[in-house]
C-alpha cells in the first residue's frame, strides 16, 4: 500500500444538494485524478450485504450510478463486484437484480462481476504479531490498478462499525466466510493490505442506527464522504456516529500496520466534522451474544453452521430470534 505523508490524507464530509455536484466536488477535494488514470482499470465494491437496496444497508443505486457516470469519462476498464450472500443466503446476481445493476453498468459500459465464480487464491501476512490468511480473487490481486470501495455509513453489532475496510470482508469470495470470522480485525486489515483501497466513496444519505449490517433504524442524513484513505474515513465516519475507536478494533490495528491514520486532526477536512457528529449505538440481542462465540472459535463455527446437526441448532435458534431477526430470516429465505 502506497503511504502518504501527514499532508497527503484528505476527507470530505458534507450535505446532499445535487447529488451529481457532490459527488464531483467531494472527488475533487480528495484528487481522485491523482488515483484514477486514463489507461487505470478501476474496480469498485459497494455493500450489498442484502439482495435488494435497503435504506441504510446497502449502497444506493442512485450514488452509484452517479459516480460510474463520472467515472466512465476518466477510466479506461471500470468493474463492478460483490461476492455471493454469506452461508448460502443470496447470490451476487440476486443482489445484482436487487440493486438494479444490470442496467446501470450497461448504460455506463461498466463490467459487472460476481467475484465468488472467479479464481481466487491464499493471501498470507503476519499482522501485528499473528499469522492470518485470506482467500481474494486473482482480478483484484492481479488485474486492478485503483481500488474503490462505496461503503454505507452504519453500526455493526459484532465489528462496532462496518465502513469501507468490513465493506472489503465482501471480496472473500467464499459464501461460508462466516467460518473465518476468528481473528476478523486482522483479516480485515490483511484485505486492506492486499487490496489497497485507494478511494472511499461512503453513502450517508441513509445511514443505519440500532444494530447493523442487515437491519436496524435507517436514519435519513442526506449526507456523503470520501477520501483518499480507509483508515482515515473509517475513523471520520466512526467519530461522526459517536462510535468510540477502541470498539473497532481491525481500524486501530490497520492503523498500526501502517495503513493510515485514526487522528482526526491529522486529516486535511473541507469542513469541520464536529457539525456532523451524531450518536448511534449497536444493540445486541440474545441470538448475537451467542453468535459472539462463533468469531473466535472455528471449530464452533463449523458445527453450528456447516454441520450434520445445523438445522436442528437453526430451528431451535428460531424460538429466540426477535421480530427483526425474523424478518429478515423470511426475505432471506425467498432466495
Amino acid at each position: 500500500m502506497g503511504l502518504l505523508s501527514l499532508d497527503d490524507y484528505l476527507a470530505y464530509i458534507s450535505k446532499v444538494t445535487d447529488l451529481k455536484k457532490d459527488v464531483k466536488k467531494s472527488l475533487e477535494f480528495i484528487k481522485w485524478k491523482n488515483r484514477v488514470k486514463s489507461d487505470s482499470t478501476v474496480f469498485i465494491k459497494p455493500n450489498f450485504t442484502y439482495p435488494y437496496y435497503k435504506e441504510g444497508v446497502t449502497t444506493s443505486p442512485n450514488l452509484i450510478k452517479c459516480f460510474l457516470e463520472i467515472l466512465k469519462d476518466r477510466a479506461d476498464t471500470v468493474i463492478l463486484g460483490e461476492s455471493d450472500g454469506g452461508n448460502h443466503s443470496f447470490t451476487a446476481d440476486d443482489a445484482f437484480k436487487g440493486h438494479n445493476m444490470p442496467d446501470i453498468c450497461k448504460e455506463t459500459g461498466v463490467e459487472l462481476v460476481n467475484l465468488s465464480k472467479l479464481p481466487s487464491r491464499k493471501v498470507e501476512d503476519n499482522i501485528q504479531g499473528k499469522n492470518v490468511e485470506v482467500y481474494l480473487p486473482d482480478l483484484l490481486l492481479n488485474d486492478v490498478n485503483c481500488f474503490i470501495s462505496m461503503p454505507v455509513l452504519k453500526v455493526h453489532v459484532m465489528t462496532s462499525v462496518t465502513l469501507s475496510m468490513k465493506n472489503l470482508w465482501g471480496c472473500y469470495p467464499d459464501t461460508m466466510r462466516g467460518l473465518h470470522h476468528k481473528n476478523l480485525s486482522r483479516k480485515l486489515t490483511l484485505i486492506t493490505k492486499a487490496l489497497n483501497p485507494q478511494l472511499v466513496l461512503m453513502d450517508a444519505t441513509y445511514a443505519l442506527d440500532g444494530h447493523g449490517p442487515m437491519y436496524g433504524e435507517p436514519k435519513k442524513l442526506d449526507m456523503i464522504l470520501s477520501s483518499n484513505n480507509p483508515v482515515a474515513i473509517d475513523s471520520l465516519g466512526a467519530a461522526v456516529m459517536g462510535i468510540p475507536l477502541e470498539t473497532a478494533e481491525h481500524i486501530s490495528i490497520a492503523e498500526k500496520e501502517g495503513l493510515g491514520i485514526t487522528d482526526l486532526e491529522k486529516i486535511k477536512m473541507n469542513d469541520d466534522w464536529r457539525k456532523f457528529q451524531m450518536q448511534f449505538s449497536s444493540n445486541k440481542t440474545f441470538i448475537d451474544t451467542l453468535s459472539v462465540l462463533l468469531f473466535k472459535n472455528e471449530t464452533l463455527a463449523k458445527l453450528v453452521m456447516d454441520s450434520p446437526v445445523t438445522p436442528l441448532i437453526y430451528g431451535i435458534a428460531k424460538h429466540f430470534r426477535n421480530s427483526d431477526e425474523k424478518k429478515v430470516v423470511k426475505e432471506l429465505e425467498k432466495y
